[in-house]
């Protein structure tokens, strides 16, 4: 039993970084353009893109497309920091 609370915790983890990367980039992207355009908007908006790009294999029978592409930005990494401070109070 106290592997499956685990795997659910790992798995509510995962859910609660997903989606404080989404809000902190969506807020990240609203309040950059609040901003005119100099270093705090790009700062903002700018992300850097790491990961696995779409990749085929085909068969000929069967086709498997394969991809995984991570987009950071300043906002996201805060988002998930905020993110993860939140997951501490709760699980406590």
């Amino acid at each position: 039993m106290k592997i499956m609370g685990s795997l659910k915790n790992l798995f509510f983890l995962a859910v609660v970084l997903i989606i404080g990367a989404v809000i902190g980039s969506v807020l990240g992207k609203f309040v950059g353009y609040l901003f005119p355009e100099d270093g705090i908007r790009e700062a903002l908006t700018e992300s850097v893109t790491a990961g696995l790009h779409p990749t085929t294999l085909d068969l000929q029978v069967i086709e498997f497309t394969i991809g995984c592409v991570f987009k950071f930005n300043f906002s996201s990494i805060v988002g998930i920091i905020i993110a993860v401070m939140v997951f501490k109070l709760i699980t406590k």
